[in-house]
């Protein structure tokens, strides 16, 4: 960069919050192994290097403290959540947050929908071999965040695309409360060949259209298990690496987009620490298109 300027990149910072917690993920009995994701994936974050100033973007750092009480462990990450997000104002501004248990979900988007004015419409795609639409009583689970939201009002049925499902991973039931709610829901089936990205590209404009502020929710179960072996659920089939990268940088580029929530890094059961890297690597893209974003 030349006199220090950033030239050709757009000025933005960043702050990404950790939620080293797994006890939903045990809780719907899921193999152990995601509260160790956020202190493994910003050690591979650290190591990036590249011509956009992305490591020196991130402003802040920080990890939720947790305990044995997993409702309580929701209230602190929302609240810090909330914090952070007040905290970024810029334009380009983002977010990362970085699991544990797709529970955390919850946490994420209640804060989000606590820090952002109430008017606003506030837009979810869930990249998930999973709804993640099961019960929440009378124990939380990593199955249940979209749920409870909805519930709990926090996201509206319409303001929520579920993206990537998988029909062996989702029992009946959860099929019919989608479908009952009308909640969008692009399977996996219609995703092969090539289509993953044109399709997510376009129901990133459908739902940015209806929405003020959109979050992108990115299930590692969603990616084959031949690029990201290190989750509780693996699945065969499942988006590339290279899509990935793809989606975020879409993402990254919108303006709308405000956030990236990456969850289920389980680093016991990775494989030389492949997911890892692919998380960090994933984030890490989603950051720099938000600095090569053209300003508006």
């Amino acid at each position: 960069m030349e006199n220090g300027k950033l030239g050709n990149f757009c000025k933005a910072r960043f702050a990404v919050v950790g939620y080293p917690d797994d006890l939903a993920v045990k809780n719907v009995n899921g193999r152990p192994g995601a509260a160790q994701g956020p202190g493994r994936f910003l050690e591979f974050l650290g190591r990036l290097k590249g011509e956009a100033p992305v490591l020196e973007s991130i402003h802040r750092q920080v990890l939720a403290s947790v305990g044995s009480d997993l409702e309580e462990n929701h209230r602190i990450s929302a609240d810090l959540t909330a914090t952070e997000y007040r905290a970024l104002d810029s334009g380009a501004d983002a977010l990362v947050v970085v699991g544990g248990g797709h529970d955390y979900a919850y946490s994420w988007l209640k804060g989000l929908r606590h820090a952002i004015p109430g008017a606003a419409r506030v837009g979810c795609i869930n990249l998930d071999a999973h709804f993640d639409l099961r019960e929440y009583k009378p124990v939380m689970t990593s199955g249940s965040p979209f749920r409870r939201l909805l519930e709990e009002k926090v996201l509206r049925p319409e303001h929520l695309i579920e993206f990537g499902i998988q029909g062996h991973c989702n029992a009946k039931d959860l099929w019919e409360y989608a479908r009952k709610n009308k909640i969008e829901t692009i399977p996996m089936e219609k995703l092969r060949f090539g289509k993953a990205v044109p399709e997510f590209k376009k129901a990133l404009q459908r739902l940015r259209r209806k929405c003020d502020v959109v979050v992108v929710s990115l299930d590692l179960d969603s990616i084959s298990l031949a690029f990201a072996p290190g989750v509780s659920a693996p699945q065969p089939e499942g988006f590339s690496a290279s899509e990935i990268y793809q989606m975020l940088e879409i993402s990254g580029a919108d303006s709308k987009v405000k956030s990236l929530g990456i969850f289920e890094l389980s680093p016991p059961l990775d494989v030389q620490d492949q997911t890892s890297r692919l998380a960090a690597q994933g984030a890490w893209k989603f950051m720099e298109h938000k600095l090569r974003r053209k300003k508006r």
